[in-house]
């Protein structure tokens, strides 16, 4: 098993039984020095995580086999869309390293289809979150910034 950090659509715990189904909600945390943001094409953007001193996301932690982890490489479009980071982070009172899928450089800001975002939403609802950091990650998409 390998922990993983997942900040956008795979919060969804009904979209990862689909994708993932041996994963195991193992608990929240948040990535310190960092923001939620919505970057893609033209079409529509996606969410990924950039630096951000003071900042703050909040993270849904799963555990995953290596067959999750193969379904979430193809979802996620690693290596080309997506690269992998390890964050240490704070679970229930225990130091974890896990992965997370960061967008790969040169994308722009883009705003999220509605869709993406309310499967989002409901992750963070499925987490317990506040939705004010990703109700302000998709108003700094909509304003380009």
């Amino acid at each position: 098993m390998k922990y993983y950090l997942a900040y956008g659509s795979n919060l969804n715990v009904r979209q990862m039984r689909r994708r993932c189904p041996q994963a195991v909600r193992a608990g929240a945390s948040t990535i310190k020095d960092y923001e939620l943001v919505f970057l893609g094409n033209s079409r529509s953007g996606v969410a990924s995580i950039v630096p951000c001193a003071g900042g703050s996301v909040p993270v849904g932690i799963w555990e995953i086999t290596l067959g999750d982890e193969q379904a979430l490489d193809q979802y996620e479009g690693f290596p080309w869309l997506y690269k992998k980071k390890t964050f240490t982070v704070q679970v229930d009172g225990r130091t974890v390293n896990a992965m997370a899928y960061i967008m790969t450089p040169g994308h722009q800001t883009a705003i999220p289809s509605q869709y993406y975002l309310d499967t989002i939403l409901e992750g963070y609802e499925d987490f317990g979150f506040p939705i004010a950091p990703l109700l302000d990650a998709a108003d700094r998409a909509e304003r380009g910034a």
